[in-house]
């Protein structure tokens, strides 16, 4: 699944300590995220250091340094990166659902895209897992909550124009932050277990789908 953009092609994150304006040092901080990412699936975020992260990256602590204060601003930054990813992921996802299109395929196709790119994709199960337990994190995952069901909101009202935009925004809602619970128990169990649950989140979607639109 994807949009074909490779992780070293994604946005720079804004906040740096210093902003990377040469290809090299944007090609430096890439390097950084990239590595930061297969070391957070390998060793999780409590054996994730700087020291570990600038010997994998092949770069010295201190160029690390220079871009971010501390460990956890290189997960921050990747986590900022990786939702970036799934917006722009999800937005071409969203182009499916207009008044012609078969929305029951295209809710399938959505959902279980979302959980295979997590589970694939360096680094986005990792940062899942972070989001449940790091304040920050889980902040920055509901404000991109919010603002995908305001996309998807919009989406469903294509669908069935009847729908009121608050009553969209409450739907789209309920599907999105179902889809994330249930993918973070899923991408903890074996692949069969997650198809399984995946399955069973489908079926409870799609009927609540079917009870609303026209």
């Amino acid at each position: 699944m994807g949009n074909g953009k490779r992780e070293s092609d994604s946005p720079i994150p804004s906040d740096l300590r210093v902003s990377p304006r040469q290809a090299r040092a944007r090609e430096t901080v890439q390097r950084i995220l990239d590595t930061a990412a297969v070391l957070l699936d390998e060793v999780g975020v409590d054996g994730f250091n700087t020291n570990l992260l600038a010997a994998r990256a092949g770069v010295r602590v201190r160029t690390v340094y220079r871009y971010f204060p501390n460990k956890s601003a290189v997960i921050l930054a990747l986590a900022e990166r990786v939702v970036s990813e799934w917006d722009a992921w999800a937005q071409g996802e969203l182009a499916n659902f207009d008044g012609d299109a078969d929305w029951r395929t295209a809710v399938e196709h959505a959902t279980r895209g979302l959980v295979q790119r997590v589970r694939e994709l360096p680094g986005h199960a990792a940062i899942r897992r972070a989001m449940r337990a790091v304040p920050e994190l889980y902040a920055l995952d509901q404000q991109d909550n919010v603002r995908m069901a305001a996309a998807y909101a919009r989406a469903l009202r294509q669908l069935d124009p009847q729908l009121t935009p608050a009553r969209a925004r409450r739907v789209a809602r309920c599907l999105i932050e179902s889809t994330a619970a249930i993918m973070d128990v899923a991408l903890a169990q074996s692949p069969a277990s997650a198809r399984g649950l995946i399955d069973e989140l489908l079926e409870m979607q799609l009927a609540y789908l079917e009870s609303i639109l026209a």
